[in-house]
């Protein structure tokens, strides 16, 4: 595997001799490490970099740009490797930047309602730092990502419906240039129209325009009452619709989940914590509030919706804390559980449709319905509070060409369904190098390819930042 390289002329013994002289940096030439940080948890294969490099400080970062400008040598950032599109394949070999121990986490006084983290520190690791204080980080995409993985991604998950996506949960970014250069983005001010929005551009730049080393993230209260709810339904479209209405209600949901009948099958193989559900598309509904009556209030609207309206089957309601965080540890876990549908799998193609809610039930329902005619092992369920679904499809090394060939039918179909609706080739997930092309179709016939083109050549004009990602 190691041979995929074969092509990248070797690093020089100058540039490895400097890059090992630096302070503060770590240099790794690992095979099984160079292995692991050649790929996400995607079906892509893994195409390693040359070394791996981890620095400790901004400045350790700033002084290996400095170095690959001079030898220009691509430069990969990795934060935990969870990311599912390529982003992380050395497709022009170079090094892998590890930010794994920029893992500092500086908290604010708790009224001012932020916290400052190095990229490398992950979520859960905040969560856990954040808990005497009342606040939580609310961004939760289901892996342990690094926050500045996160940015990077312009990540989301199970609680945007409520709490917004990364991007709108980040204050200010200290990122590392091409050329070596700190460029601060952004303040610790819940608002400012100072210049360009350089935060919301590297938000969902995927390392393609510097190395983001620290994040200002949000935080949110903790809230004083949360209620889970699960509820089933006859049919797949019946189920997207009562999301649609809870929406057009004004109901207050935190975590709207829906998933079709197979991911429940999948559920109940893969979590023996909770107890089985019928093998019916579901809602999973998450409460929160500052009282046990608003709450509740919100959870018994969203039932008469379900139930009333779209003849839902039980609407069962769950307040213990411990139940809660079983279920959803067990939602979260769905894209492992896929994959266990197929023996042999280890991973998946997985799409990231994002549509608009008057458009969602018909779409989710054409692509449920591609699976069965395509005769595929796949699982449909997504973040439908905002529209975002996925399609999970485990894949096989010996898979044939035809089955294959169907895979990318399906995902072809849903595409080009999305963008006739107005919707997004990706709601969370990323371009990478894996949806390039549906990037080009999404913004065919206007400037917009150009337009990022012209911010990367004058950014990155070596074309060293995570080359061969987002733009071809």
């Amino acid at each position: 595997k190691q041979q995929k390289n074969c092509g990248f002329s070797s690093l020089s013994k100058h540039f490895l001799d400097e890059l090992s002289s630096l302070e503060n940096v770590v240099v790794s030439e690992n095979k099984y490490e160079l292995e692991r940080h050649g790929r996400g948890e995607d079906y892509h294969e893994s195409i390693p970099p040359q070394a791996i490099v981890m620095p400790s400080t901004t400045k350790a970062t700033s002084e290996i740009a400095k170095l690959c400008t001079k030898y220009e040598v691509p430069m990969i950032p990795f934060g935990t490797g969870t990311s599912l599109e390529g982003h992380v394949a050395a497709l022009k070999g170079g090094i892998s930047i590890d930010t794994s121990l920029l893992n500092t986490i500086e908290l604010s006084q708790e009224q001012d309602f932020h916290a400052t983290v190095g990229a490398g520190c992950t979520r859960l690791k905040l969560n856990d730092a954040l808990r005497h204080t009342g606040l939580t980080f609310t961004v939760d995409p289901g892996a342990d990502a690094s926050i500045g993985g996160m940015v990077a991604c312009g990540a989301s998950g199970t609680t945007t419906v409520k709490y917004g996506t990364v991007r709108e949960n980040i204050l200010a970014l200290e990122v590392v240039l091409p050329d070596g250069s700190i460029a601060s983005t952004g303040s610790l001010a819940r608002k400012s129209s100072a210049g360009y929005d350089l935060t919301s551009l590297m938000c969902g730049s995927e390392g393609t325009l510097g190395i983001i080393t620290k994040v200002t993230v949000k935080l949110q209260p903790i809230p004083e009452y949360v209620s889970a709810a699960v509820c089933s339904f006859t049919t797949l479209h019946e189920a997207a619709e009562a999301v649609t209405t809870i929406r057009q209600l004004g109901i207050d949901v935190t975590r709207l989940e829906l998933l079709d009948a197979t991911s429940i099958t999948a559920f109940n193989h893969y979590s023996p914590n909770v107890p089985d559900l019928p093998e019916q598309p579901h809602l999973f509904l998450e409460f929160s509030g500052a009282s046990e009556t608003s709450v509740t209030e919100q959870a018994s609207l969203a039932e008469q919706i379900c139930k009333h309206e779209y003849n839902a089957g039980d609407f069962s309601v769950e307040t213990s804390e411990e139940a809660r965080k079983r279920l959803w540890a067990a939602r979260h876990v769905l894209y492992y559980a896929s994959i266990a549908l197929r023996p042999g799998a280890s991973h998946a193609l997985i799409t990231d449709a994002c549509v608009p809610l008057s458009s969602f039930a018909d779409i989710l329902q054409q692509t449920a319905n591609d699976v069965k005619e395509l005769q595929l092992i796949a699982t449909c369920f997504g973040h439908a509070g905002d529209g975002n679904f996925h399609c999970i499809l485990p894949t096989l090394p010996d898979d044939s060409l035809e089955y294959t060939k169907a895979i990318r039918t399906l995902s072809d179909r849903l595409i080009d369904r999305t963008l006739a609706v107005g919707g997004t080739c990706t709601g969370e997930h990323g371009v990478g190098y894996g949806k390039i092309k549906y990037l080009q179709e999404q913004y065919k016939g206007s400037a917009t390819l150009a337009m990022m083109k012209l911010i990367k050549n004058a950014l990155d004009p070596l074309n060293i930042m995570n080359p061969g990602k987002i733009l071809s």
